[in-house]
């Protein structure tokens, strides 16, 4: 088995975090109803609309939104490659 690099492995995640989250935010921007509406979807008939904000976005909450999803993204690569390379260690595993 591979080991995996944490520092990569939390590096690719955050950076996947990163990009996910500026699209997102980007898709919020342009079409706030629709993506509403798309995320309802997932949330198996809780109605999203009753905490759609009426106030206008400012440059400061989307970079702190924007560094905690790589921050989250970062941390949760890096302990899922050290699980991982844990796992691997296993002598009765296969």
């Amino acid at each position: 088995m591979n080991k995996l690099n944490p520092w990569h492995t939390g590096s690719a995640l955050a950076l996947t975090a990163g990009t996910v989250s500026l699209l997102c935010a980007l898709a919020v921007f342009l079409f706030q109803d629709g993506m509403i509406s798309f995320v309802n979807a997932w949330f198996h008939g809780l109605d999203m609309t009753l905490i759609k904000s009426n106030k206008p976005w400012t440059l400061g909450e989307f970079a702190y939104g924007l560094f905690g999803a790589t921050a989250t993204g970062f941390l949760s690569g890096a302990v899922f490659a050290i699980c991982y390379n844990l796992v691997g260690k296993c002598p009765n595993c296969s």
